[in-house]
């Protein structure tokens, strides 16, 4: 089982993503762990912050899963989904007006085909609207496998953030 750093392994899953966006599932627990779900493979990441935006982590590429895949299969997909000037301004009236957009909103939202990244740098639309992310209450309860993983990972990302930050992770024991 090959660990590759988040920072290389998200990476080729962007240009996976890109090559075919749709299909793709992403769940995340509070232990920040990710679990991506990709139409011909999946992957596994353990995620270690750094400061609110920027983390480091380990992650690892499996094959596709039957199991997985039945698992999210009612799920709506994760991409990325550009939004013209009105469907933006209206989004966001929604939510000024009434805190959140509306439930048959989201429906639509969701509903929209996610598009490979390189079409949002080309068509520069107004926004852009990212998701979902399924939160998860523990990804290493899926199956075994998971959980063997999970401890894995745990382990090489906790040597990966010593080998990269030691001077924070003396700070944190």
């Amino acid at each position: 089982m090959l660990f590759e750093p988040v920072e290389q392994i998200t990476k080729r899953i962007l240009r996976q993503y890109n090559r075919h966006p749709e299909g793709w599932s992403v769940l995340v627990d509070n232990k920040r762990n990710v679990l991506v779900i990709g139409p011909s493979s999946s992957y596994r990441l353990k995620l270690v912050p750094l400061s609110p935006q920027e983390y480091t982590g380990v992650g690892v590429k499996f094959g596709r899963s039957k199991g997985l895949q039945k698992m999210v299969k009612n799920l709506p997909p994760y991409g990325f989904r550009p939004l013209s000037r009105e469907e933006t301004r209206d989004l966001l009236s929604a939510i000024h007006r009434r805190g959140r957009p509306t439930d048959k909103r989201i429906k639509e939202l969701l509903e929209m085909k996610p598009v490979p990244t390189w079409e949002i740098d080309k068509k520069r639309p107004e926004a852009v609207v990212t998701g979902p992310l399924v939160a998860h209450p523990n990804l290493s309860a899926i199956s075994k496998r998971q959980k063997e993983l999970e401890a894995k990972l745990a382990v090489e990302a906790d040597k990966l953030f010593r080998r990269k930050y030691p001077l924070r992770a003396r700070t944190y024991g």
